[in-house]
């Protein structure tokens, strides 16, 4: 069964749901609210008041209102690992090292190779650099990066995986 609550610093205007869904309750007119997806791929939702426009991730809504956080926990993980699941048995508080612990557990965090974001390189690069005899120093420039990247990939302190 769907319950809603009123959110806090918006009461009157917006109320949301046990299952993770917000409603408008302005001017008496009961309506839900569509979230949109930001880049890190979690529902956010934009609410505003007299004063300001102001955007929320979802499941903090639903952990805000729903949740007692004892331990002044700060953060909320999606327990299954699906960031648009934000049913309220789907969330707990945590800490930052319990958030990224389970990420991993789940397979959510994958910072190796070319899954990392900051990677300058491509798994064939980083064969290429091992098999490369020259000075590191001269590869480094050739890749446009560091010496010690260059270092570690061949001592397989980076890119062991491959």
């Amino acid at each position: 069964m769907e319950i809603f609550k009123d959110i806090k610093g918006y009461e009157g205007l917006y109320q949301v749901s046990n299952l993770g869904n917000v409603k408008s309750i302005r001017f008496g007119k009961h309506k839900i609210l569509k979230p949109s997806i930001c880049k890190k791929g979690y529902n956010h939702i934009v609410l505003s008041n007299d004063y300001n426009r102001k955007t929320y991730k979802l499941h903090r809504l639903v952990a805000l209102t729903f949740i007692l956080n004892y331990d002044n926990k700060p953060c909320v993980n999606h327990i299954n690992g699906i960031k648009t699941d934000n049913r309220l048995e789907n969330l707990e508080w945590c800490t930052y090292s319990e958030n990224m612990k389970h990420a991993f557990k789940v397979g959510l965090s994958c910072f190796k190779g070319v899954k990392n974001n900051l990677s300058k390189l491509t798994n064939e690069q980083v064969l290429e650099i091992r098999k490369d005899n020259r000075a590191q120093k001269l590869i480094a420039k050739d890749y446009n990066v560091c010496q010690q990247t260059i270092s570690d990939i061949k001592t397989r302190k980076m890119w062991n995986h491959i």
